[in-house]
């Protein structure tokens, strides 16, 4: 698992979220896709990204 599915699956807080995304890279980007990774970087609490 990664940070962002942690989070999705409500085991991180949104404040660990956005600590710990900044500290990710590439490898996550990789993961999760770009378009993803920039929802998280800009997402408000309670905010979850809907694949098309």
């Amino acid at each position: 698992m990664n940070i962002i599915e942690d989070y999705e699956a409500g085991l991180l807080t949104y404040q660990e979220l956005q600590t710990y995304i900044w500290g990710c890279g590439q490898r996550l980007i990789n993961e999760v896709g770009l378009e993803k990774f920039i929802f998280y970087l800009n997402a408000e609490e309670g905010e979850y990204y809907a694949e098309e």
